[in-house]
């Protein structure tokens, strides 16, 4: 007897398992332990009860279950620390429904670090499976599958080509066509600017002619911006302005999920998915808190800890800590991504958990840290008219003078308009102190010929920073979102960064979801804000189920017709059948009828309707049951002769067909490619 502890990684267990010592054990669900089914009616979420049936759907989650179900027999108490979000909590709850636990009764705990303090100060303070939370963890869930599956055969046909429709993958691939197209259809602007190159004690130094645009127009009189260069060394110029102040950069708060897969793809150089395993690695081990949080805040146990390391290893600390006001939409359940331990210098097992590291712990640590300070001196040059235009130069230049966080941690060259790159920039411009009324003399001056440039693609990087400010996904999905659309074909990499170029089938299936609500932007950030009302007991779930449901039926119906629809060949029915793809089995078809309930699925003979599954040797009926038992779930196989007299063996609830092997369930079977072998269309499966 003992107490037993549910989480959901197997290196997590083992690490707890030796935290607490004897009289424990702990136990992995690797992930879900559940899902909906992938074949038959119950696979479909619909109105008007949108019923979730779910199933235990491989033979090692099944080994999870029956291991889980055997500790629990034997244990004192049963404490379940799957992680602490949304999709934790829907674990939790399937963890009660198969160890028939009520929610209410059930010893739920969380935490945001693994490590021996955080577990055992929540053992201490249970509580129940929060069913707001699994409520929208479930919502969200049905809508995946009902756009998936409502919408993924229709965009199939539509294109001519396997594909797949995604709620939230969609809008991703909205927006990296959308840039594909703009970059397609950019044409360059010519433009000029002119530059008078000044001397300086501590350098030559420059100012930019004020050309008199406004925002989003360019200057393209070239004969004149090269008139003004070659005048610019006999110019008299005049100081009209002068000013010298410093100026203050505060660092950037500690890392929240996606500024850290922004962040560190720029810095580590790779994809954000192994970002975030190597975070989980991290996580797991028990080097950083939780890494899944849109909470830019640290919590006061952590605050104290990081000032308490700056001061130890001699760094300056700001005097009052610092807070970070959250994005409006942030969920807020967890602090800021921290090291657990931040006197420790190095953690992980690999080069990039070890680099992952480094830099959550610096920015952290930076978070707490002083200001930089700079000395921005700049100036404006008054050269009066030239053939009738204002020869009017500015010149700006910063000198940093006080490192503060800078010292510790660097930002990327993207991340911050006056970022380490940009401090080079500006130190190459050694403004000096002026006065007003001072004359100066340039060295020589010069025309500049530019081009506007085509929007930038996408990044990793930038993808998700899009993503984050449409409204896109969580920070949690960032990743997966980005490993669909590579998965899919719908999107490549190419190149150092790597810039992301939408695939012609990518651009073919973006095309053809646009009639679709759920492909926009703004819908997706509507149904997010709808989820978190669902988490706060403001919605029920069936009121987002019901429209969204109607939402699609509507964009559906508004659609061409099939055209594989025909009147169904049954006697006596008068309902129509389409072509459908089974998608266990890529390559083989079959029929559905509108009139369901009359008759089974239609067999497809060559493209045409067939019998239905169980006649005429075509398949299982649920009468025939003269096989042995299926190895998925149990109930006895119908057995069947193909016309060359092979026999065979078929499970009557779709989950596989089998040659006979002596009485027995034999090699798989599996459907011929086209043109190939004999006329039973079959052939055996390499084992």
């Amino acid at each position: 007897m003992g107490n037993l502890l549910i989480v959901e990684s197997p290196k997590k267990a083992s690490h707890i398992r030796h935290m607490l010592g004897d009289g424990w054990s702990v136990k992995a669900t690797l992930g879900h332990i559940r899902d909906l089914p992938l074949t038959g009616e119950a696979a479909y979420i619909r109105p008007p009860d949108f019923a979730m049936r779910y199933e235990i759907l491989d033979t090692k989650h099944k080994e999870i279950v029956s291991g889980l179900r055997a500790a629990a027999s034997s244990a004192d108490t049963i404490f379940i620390a799957t992680d602490p979000d949304r999709e934790g909590e829907g674990i939790a709850w399937h963890v009660c429904q198969v160890l028939k636990i009520k929610p209410g009764e059930a010893k739920r705990i969380s935490y945001q670090e693994v490590t021996e303090s955080a577990i055992r100060k929540a053992l201490a303070k249970p509580r129940p499976v929060n069913m707001r939370l699994v409520a929208a963890q479930e919502a969200r869930r049905a809508l995946d599958r009902m756009v998936g599956w409502e919408v993924s055969p229709i965009l199939s046909r539509s294109i001519g080509a396997k594909a797949s429709a995604g709620r939230v993958q969609s809008p991703a691939l909205r927006l990296i066509v959308e840039r594909e197209r703009a970059i397609k259809a950019f044409k360059p602007t010519p433009f000029y600017q002119v530059v008078a190159h000044m001397p300086g004690a501590k350098g030559a130094w420059r100012a930019t002619w004020l050309d008199g645009t406004k925002e989003g127009e360019y200057f393209q009189d070239k004969s004149f911006a090269q008139a003004l260069a070659d005048a610019i060394p006999s110019m008299p110029l005049a100081v009209s302005k002068a000013e010298s102040k410093p100026t203050r950069k505060s660092p950037t708060p500690p890392f929240t999920t996606s500024s850290m897969q922004m962040d560190g793809a720029r810095a580590l150089k790779i994809g954000v998915d192994d970002i975030m395993k190597a975070a989980q690695a991290l996580f797991e081990a028990g080097a950083i808190t939780y890494h899944r949080t849109d909470s830019p805040n640290l919590s006061e146990e952590g605050e104290t800890m990081l000032r308490e390391t700056l001061k130890k290893i001699g760094l300056p600390v700001v005097e009052t800590p610092r807070r970070w006001k959250a994005k409006g939409d942030a969920q807020e359940a967890h602090e800021a991504i921290r090291p657990t331990k931040s006197d420790r210098e190095n953690a992980g097992e690999d080069k990039n958990q070890q680099a992952l590291y480094d830099l959550i712990r610096k920015r952290a640590l930076a978070s707490q840290m002083p200001d930089a300070i700079y000395q921005q001196t700049s100036c404006t040059l008054d050269g009066g008219e030239f053939q009738k235009k204002p020869a009017i130069f500015r010149a700006v230049g910063s000198v940093l003078t006080d490192p503060g966080w800078q010292a510790l941690y660097q930002e990327s060259d993207e991340d911050a308009e006056d970022d380490a790159k940009g401090s080079e920039k500006v130190a190459a411009n050694p403004v000096p102190k002026l006065s007003v009324g001072d004359k100066l003399s340039a060295d020589r001056g010069e025309m500049l010929a530019k081009k506007t440039k085509a929007p930038p693609r996408y990044t990793e990087s930038t993808l998700i920073k899009a993503l984050e400010d449409h409204g896109v996904g969580r920070p949690s999905t960032y990743a997966s979102i980005i490993n669909v659309l590579y998965k899919r074909d719908y999107m490549k990499r190419r190149g150092k960064a790597p810039a992301l170029y939408a695939t012609d089938h990518g651009e073919s299936v973006s095309d053809a979801l646009l009639p679709f609500d759920f492909s926009g932007l703004d819908y997706t950030r509507l149904i997010e804000d709808s989820l978190d009302d669902i988490t706060q007991g403001k919605m029920p779930p069936r009121d987002l189920l019901s429209k969204s449901y109607a939402d699609l039926k509507n964009t559906l119906d508004a659609m061409p017709g099939d055209p594989t629809a025909q009147p169904c060949p049954v006697d006596g029915c008068d309902g129509t059948v389409t072509r459908r793809e089974s998608k266990k089995k890529p390559g083989a078809f079959f029929w559905v009828c509108s009139n369901r309930d009359a008759h089974d699925l239609l067999t497809d003979k060559n493209g045409n309707p067939g019998e239905p599954f169980g006649e005429s040797g075509s398949g299982p009926a649920n009468s025939n049951t003269d096989g042995p038992a299926c190895p998925e779930c149990g109930d006895l196989t119908g057995k069947y002769e193909t016309k060359n007299g092979h026999p065979y063996y078929r499970c009557s609830k779709g989950h596989g067909t089998w040659w006979d092997d002596n009485g027995a369930i034999g090699k798989a079977w599996e459907p011929l490619p086209a043109g190939k072998g004999k006329k039973t269309g079959a052939r055996r499966k390499k084992t």
